[in-house]
């Protein structure tokens, strides 16, 4: 029976790890800090929106529910982005460190820790290469979040974020995300490529912990996200994502922006997306 559990384990940490490399993900560092820079400003200003808000109440609730209480507690949110889980979670009376590899993102996060007087301690850092002794982070946590972050992309960098805790663990992703229709119509008649649904982010995990023995809690969301944006903002987003980890030549940004307007007639671009989301939570002795 052991012998079965130790092969199931190794080989869907194989089919992962291919899962992986599969995917069109960016792999390069710099890039990736390039990317969310980019994104950074439009990200930030909508953190407090009633759509972002209200996740973000649902996974405090979430947190509370499995027995985390803020107050007093050392958190560690890898992937942090703005603020949108380290903010109010320092509000609640925790002492938080804030990771993520983005200096756009995390200037931001600096401008209200400064402002509001918050404990948070900001580290401009990259998950995929980060050496958690060197940081002095190795079992120093009441809970490490990852939260819809790139950060935790296989089987190491997770293994290295439970590494960080002494008690609990957050992970959030996809399960679905259906592409908006111009990035289908984009794959498929500029870039000749099939329009498919990479997001294992939360498969692997989950099946990884059941299979070594945790149970965590889950809950499973649906939501369908709709966005109105002018047209050359579209289309800069589009080159920007669906070009993340390659380069688009000016033919091929042009044709893309060529689509952008026409499809907006009223020069504003309606965006529409189908999207599942699971989140866990789960102690690290806990099995």
């Amino acid at each position: 029976m052991e012998l079965q559990k130790k092969d199931n384990v190794n080989n869907l940490i194989e089919c992962w790890k291919k899962a992986t490399d599969d995917a069109m993900n960016i792999h390069d560092e710099g890039r990736m800090a390039e990317f969310w820079n980019k994104r950074s400003e439009n990200y930030s200003r909508n953190i407090d929106k009633d759509q972002r808000k209200k996740k973000t109440d649902e996974i405090l609730e979430f947190l509370e529910e499995s027995g985390f209480n803020p107050e007093g507690s050392k958190v560690l949110d890898i992937g942090c982005g703005p603020g949108t889980l380290s903010l109010p979670l320092s509000k609640l009376g925790a002492e938080v460190t804030s990771l993520d590899i983005s200096s756009g993102m995390l200037r931001r996060l600096k401008d209200t820790v400064k402002k509001e007087s918050l404990p948070v301690d900001v580290i401009e850092c990259s998950w995929w290469t980060a050496d958690i002794d060197d940081l002095g982070f190795r079992n120093k946590y009441d809970l490490v979040i990852a939260s819809m972050t790139p950060a935790i992309r296989d089987i190491e960098n997770f293994d290295k974020m439970m590494a960080c805790s002494k008690n609990r663990c957050y992970y959030s992703n996809f399960l679905r995300r259906g592409e908006d229709r111009a990035y289908r119509d984009i794959r498929s008649s500029i870039l000749g490529e099939n329009s498919v649904n990479n997001m294992n982010g939360m498969n692997y995990p989950f099946m990884y912990l059941y299979l070594s023995g945790y149970r965590p809690s889950v809950r499973i969301n649906h939501s369908e996200w709709k966005e109105e944006m002018n047209w050359k903002e579209a289309a800069d987003q589009a080159i920007d994502f669906i070009g993340r980890g390659r380069d688009f030549d000016e033919e091929t940004k042009e044709k893309i922006r060529d689509y952008y307007q026409n499809a907006s007639p009223d020069g504003i671009y309606s965006s529409e997306s189908d999207v599942y989301t699971g989140m866990m939570v789960w102690e690290v002795n806990g099995r």
